[in-house]
């Protein structure tokens, strides 16, 4: 039985994960994360996918957890996390009709919005490096993904 093509989404995560690596280089970012990090990703058949980094259990968990909270709050608003609770307080958006609280928003970066060719939302959330860095993984990874492209808003 052949071997199926991976999708997107898994296509994402391999990729995440090959590069994660290279990313632990930067010494602020390996010492802010000690080898520890989680990536989480919904995709749009309502599929998740994840991958825990690191040994240290406690702290991989607080990571995937962030990252699980970034790529919800994208998934239910279809805006990058940061990006979002920006247009809520600028008056721009109402939080409401997203169904997301002001007690609930991430706040941090790392939470990316990406669209497939069909036009879909595949959300994604890092955590485990400073902000900028938990978004640019994301963003090296999906350029290795043939079709897929960032939401900007």
């Amino acid at each position: 039985m052949p071997a199926h093509a991976p999708c997107p989404a898994e296509q994402l995560l391999n990729e995440v994960i090959r590069l994660f690596p290279s990313f632990l280089e930067d010494p602020v970012d390996a010492a802010q994360c000690r080898g520890n990090a989680g990536v989480y990703l919904f995709d749009p058949s309502g599929r998740v996918f994840g991958h825990v980094f690191g040994t240290d259990k406690a702290l991989a968990r607080q990571f995937l957890g962030l990252a699980h909270r970034k790529a919800l709050q994208v998934w239910s608003t279809g805006y990058a996390t940061g990006r979002f609770e920006e247009l809520v307080y600028a008056g721009k958006l109402d939080e409401c009709q997203f169904g997301v609280n002001r007690p609930d928003f991430i706040g941090w970066e790392g939470g990316v919005p990406f669209v497939l060719p069909d036009g879909s939302l595949l959300a994604a959330g890092f955590s485990g490096f400073r902000g900028m860095n938990d978004v640019a993984i994301l963003k090296r990874a999906a350029a290795a993904v043939p079709g897929l492209t960032v939401r900007e808003a």
